[in-house]
């Protein structure tokens, strides 16, 4: 491309000047051929010569990267911008799905974002059913079972008014022991030991008769509380998985977004604005690197 480039540019620059000489000799109307032959050929030289300087001003983009003063709005078109893994790993840990909007994965971002608000969501709610179930089932245990009843059975039947006492009458130790408050040990082990079956108000332990339909209803409703909970502890393990997967994929995406980028690492294309001879022109310099 350059060896025609140089030959047109310096025949654009030789031309008019040549054509002008030939007027002005037409119309001086002397001199001989020889000597007109002679200027024509002096002044063609000098035209060439200060062409061929012109055409190497231009074209010699060594002197132009040496010579001129690059402006400070020089800048990298293919400019790449870098992602940390770290930071992306931070991100996601913190918030899930913030990671990779960090290295523009907006997709998975939507996916990990979605994750994280149906785990909670669902927390909230069997969190919340499982209270509800829990108050009514305390509630319950409140009206049905009665502890006057239990300590009666104690004295009646064990000859004492404390199950931290062994029985006086059957020698009997007892391994569970009623709380004093109505704490969450209390409601669990009124229903679910048969020591505590006979402050159910629907059995009489003088005739020996242990069975409560109030029992079993209880015991059903306080599985019924306790199956809600569960189904919240999976929405928290869930939200807590969600944010560690979320966290090493961005670390990852982070690596990938910057493998990609290192693709148009080797080439740079800068535009700038250069001075030369007292004003500034347009500069774009390409550049690989190898």
């Amino acid at each position: 491309m350059s060896k025609f480039l140089t030959p047109m540019l310096l025949l654009l620059l030789v031309a008019p000047a040549f054509a002008v000489d030939m007027h002005r000799n037409d119309a001086a109307g002397t001199g001989d051929t020889s000597q007109t032959a002679d200027k024509i050929g002096t002044m063609m030289l000098k035209n060439e010569i200060a062409g061929y300087k012109r055409v190497h001003e231009l074209t010699d983009f060594s002197l132009a990267s040496s010579g001129f003063e690059d402006f400070p709005m020089s800048s990298d078109i293919f400019e790449n911008s870098y992602r940390s893994p770290g930071k992306s790993f931070l991100y996601s840990i913190a918030v899930p799905g913030a990671g990779q909007l960090y290295t523009k994965s907006r997709t998975k971002a939507v996916i990990f974002m979605g994750v994280e608000a149906l785990a909670w969501t669902g927390y909230y709610m069997y969190h919340h059913s499982g209270r509800t179930k829990e108050s009514d089932f305390r509630a319950y245990a409140d009206k049905y079972w009665d502890p006057e009843l239990y300590y009666d059975w104690l004295v009646e039947t064990h000859g004492i008014t404390d199950d931290h006492n062994p029985s006086q009458l059957t020698g009997d130790t007892f391994t569970h022991h009623l709380p004093d408050t109505k704490t969450q040990q209390y409601y669990e082990e009124i229903g679910k030991y048969d020591q505590f079956e006979y402050g159910w108000i629907d059995t009489d332990y003088r005739r020996g008769d242990s069975t409560s339909a109030y029992r079993d209803k209880y015991l059903h409703s306080r599985a019924d509380a306790n199956s809600q909970f569960d189904k919240a502890k999976i929405g928290a393990i869930v939200s807590i998985a969600n944010h560690l997967v979320s966290a090493f994929d961005a670390a990852l995406s982070a690596r990938k977004y910057n493998r990609e980028q290192d693709t148009f690492s080797e080439y740079k294309l800068t535009p700038g604005m250069v001075a030369y001879e007292g004003k500034s022109i347009p500069q774009l310099m390409f550049t690989y690197t190898f």
